[in-house]
């Protein structure tokens, strides 16, 4: 089957990579095909895949491959880490990894907010697959508005002392450690304005943490969401992520406006081999005589969603761009992943159509991409939230 490079659908007037970043992809797709389209089937009857993936990610260099060589990473830049996110969305397999290897957003936290003791303690450890650290911010009683969080941290001399429950861990089942934000016990008239910190929380060390068993999610995939609680979960002060907890709501905001155009990336990638699939699809199935692809109509679907494809990638990019020259604007995150999370819905489900009734199969990887499209517009922040941030810049 043609991949979508094959296809001329990515890198059709793409200016962003650089020979390095093509051997880096090339890297990326071999280990997908190799170590993770032949498994995925039981992983997801296990409901998680091998903490193992992490370290053979690691030794070809896959993991923090944009940070800096002195914390261990690959010494690449922005675009390695997006290009890691775009191989899930062109992977058969990705999307049930959910959020799969794509931790180095975490990395990029440490790298951007972080002590210079937290860097040489972190990274190094992330970049070889020793440690798979997540970040948790949902809650049961909110989402997308992290002012509205309640977990609480309460200082005690020179610790901190974290109660709480958390939702949506990423990897939660088979990650080591936790960075959890939390609002500071202070005695304040109104609680919201209590600052919010980023505790790290190392599961091996700490008492007082439970991580339950992945969430049933309506996608059956294999990465794994789980919810966590904190117990009375003593930390020393220095585990305030940048030393200071009143910018834990600037350092989270920043973490998240790096994940959603990341997620962009990895949804227009998606698209991409959804309408590849479905051509192929077409090209080999046949009705009344003719292959499906030969109908009016099925080429005018198609037609719509290439262009849309095409339109958004254009968009996409150029934020991309700005991205990899430092400038991540909350904005255009908000845009891009607003824009490509509807758009993904729409392309999912005009592409399953065409599949027919063999698109409702898992045997098909349409389906699963199909189920997935629909979590992507609320992961990171719902569509409504995102229309909420845009309108705000109005003014």
């Amino acid at each position: 089957m043609a991949t979508p490079t094959e296809r001329g659908l990515l890198g059709h007037g793409r200016h962003l990579f650089g020979p390095e970043h093509d051997a880096f992809r090339d890297s990326a797709r071999r280990f997908f095909a190799n170590e993770i389209e032949p498994n995925i089937r039981q992983w997801e009857k296990d409901e998680a895949f091998p903490r193992e993936l992490f370290k053979r990610a690691a030794d070809i260099g896959l993991l923090c491959a944009g940070i800096p060589t002195e914390y261990g990473g690959m010494g690449g830049d922005f675009l390695h880490h997006v290009i890691l996110h775009e191989e899930h969305g062109y992977s058969i397999a990705g999307a049930a990894l959910e959020g799969g290897l794509t931790t180095d957003i975490v990395a990029y936290g440490i790298l951007d907010a972080g002590t210079e003791e937290q860097k040489r303690l972190w990274l190094p450890r992330m970049a070889t697959g020793e440690v798979i650290l997540e970040i948790a911010l949902s809650e049961a009683h909110s989402g997308s508005d992290v002012q509205s969080i309640r977990t609480t941290a309460r200082r005690e001399g020179d610790d901190f002392v974290i109660n709480g429950h958390k939702m949506w861990v990423t990897n939660g089942s088979i990650c080591d450690a936790i960075i959890v934000a939390a609002r500071l016990d202070d005695a304040t008239a109104d609680a919201r304005k209590a600052p919010i910190g980023l505790f790290f929380i190392d599961r091996r060390e700490a008492s007082g943490v439970t991580v339950s068993p992945p969430v049933e999610l309506m996608t059956r995939g294999a990465g794994g969401a789980s919810q966590a609680f904190f117990d009375n979960v003593r930390v020393h002060k220095s585990a305030i992520l940048g030393g200071d907890a009143a910018e834990g709501l600037k350092n989270t905001l920043r973490l998240v406006t790096v994940g959603r155009l990341a997620l962009a990336a990895r949804m227009l990638a998606a698209c991409e081999l959804a309408l590849t699939l479905t051509v192929d699809y077409c090209r080999d199935r046949e009705g009344f005589g003719q292959r499906v692809l030969d109908f009016q109509n099925t080429r005018f679907k198609l037609a719509q969603v290439k262009t849309e494809i095409t339109v958004g990638r254009l968009f996409v990019d150029e934020l991309l761009r700005r991205g990899n020259a430092g400038a991540i604007d909350s904005t255009d995150a908000s845009m891009a992943k607003l824009w490509v999370s509807e758009l993904e819905a729409r392309v999912m489900d005009e592409c399953l159509q065409l599949f027919g009734g063999s698109g409702f199969s898992n045997d098909y990887p349409i389906s699963k991409m199909y189920s997935f499209a629909r979590l992507h517009r609320l992961y990171i922040g719902t569509s409504e939230i995102q229309r909420l941030i845009i309108g705000r810049s109005l003014g």
